[in-house]
């Protein structure tokens, strides 16, 4: 489990699972911050990586055989433990009769009835997550995601910037903001005028693209939206660069200074090492929010970029 929430859906039924699906799909995304990925199914396939998913929804019912019932021992005898809620419309003793029967492990129970279907998905899948990620694992990811949205920054930045007229544009505003920061190192030195100019200004960016701070990467981002935008709308945030820096950056910088602590309710909690900002799970479920979505507006620039190449 990454930023993708994955649920196996093993069902005859499509038209009655997809007329609750949508309120499963708020569920994963809305309530938990991960990304809703669903496969279905209507009946056993020898192709399907199992343990790839995080939860597996399996009707009773099935009309083709083997039937449910049968399919999660087959599952289970090739020691995939990924969690099974097994439904039926005969009702939860005749589901927990034919679990009990098989001796089914790691297997929850309900019936089709709608609402008590969601709150019991919702409950699982409330405990796979935790189950598998505690707080020092959710840093991981966090910092592996973010990772990955720098790569498609560049990538983003390779596409656009990619004639002498845009990369004046490009060295007017990143080379000449870097070049401040160190004019204004060298300040108390006596022995330079302050007039050198970055290196990059004589590169290929393909050459140093990587070497970019992820606070520079952004703001690349911002003049190719400035520039492109208008016509696409990809970015409805007017103010890309101070939401990006706030939402991710920071919070990429502060957790890898983080040290573990117990609240007063005994639960755990990442702290940073200034003691300034304290990280739970909710904090996590709003990174993981945003990080799918400038995820996938950086796709979705990149694709515009390239289509247009």
């Amino acid at each position: 489990m990454r930023l993708k929430y994955k649920i196996l859906w093993v069902e005859n039924d499509s038209d009655w699972a997809e007329s609750i699906e949508e309120e499963i799909k708020e569920l994963v995304e809305q309530q938990y911050g991960f990304d809703y990925d669903r496969t279905f199914s209507s009946k056993q396939n020898d192709d399907i990586l199992f343990n790839d998913y995080d939860l597996i929804l399996m009707d009773l019912n099935l009309e083709s055989e083997p039937t449910g019932d049968v399919l999660i021992k087959n599952i289970r005898e090739r020691e995939i433990y990924t969690d099974v809620i097994f439904y039926s419309a005969d009702g939860l003793q005749k589901i927990k009769q034919k679990a009990h029967d098989l001796d089914l492990e790691g297997v929850y129970f309900a019936s089709r009835d709608k609402d008590l279907f969601i709150n019991k998905v919702n409950s699982v899948i409330k405990t796979t997550i935790h189950k598998v990620q505690d707080l020092n694992n959710l840093r991981g990811l966090v910092m592996a995601e973010v990772s990955e949205l720098d790569v498609l920054m560049e990538q983003i930045i390779l596409a656009y910037f990619n004639s002498p007229e845009r990369m004046r544009t490009f060295h007017d505003h990143i080379t000449a903001n870097r070049e401040e920061t160190w004019h204004k190192m060298l300040n108390s030195s006596t022995q330079c005028d302050k007039q050198c100019v970055h290196i990059w200004r004589e590169k290929d960016l393909s050459e140093y693209v990587s070497k970019l701070d992820s606070s520079q990467k952004a703001r690349a981002i911002n003049i190719v939206l400035a520039d492109i935008d208008s016509a696409h709308t990809i970015c409805t945030d007017t103010k890309f660069f101070k939401n990006y820096d706030d939402s991710i950056i920071l919070n990429r910088n502060n957790l890898a200074h983080c040290i573990s602590i117990k609240d007063k309710n005994g639960n755990e909690i990442l702290k940073t090492w200034k003691g300034e900002k304290i990280y739970n799970e909710d904090e996590f479920r709003i990174m993981r929010a945003n990080i799918i979505k400038y995820h996938n507006m950086f796709t979705t620039l990149l694709t515009t970029l390239t289509a247009s190449a």
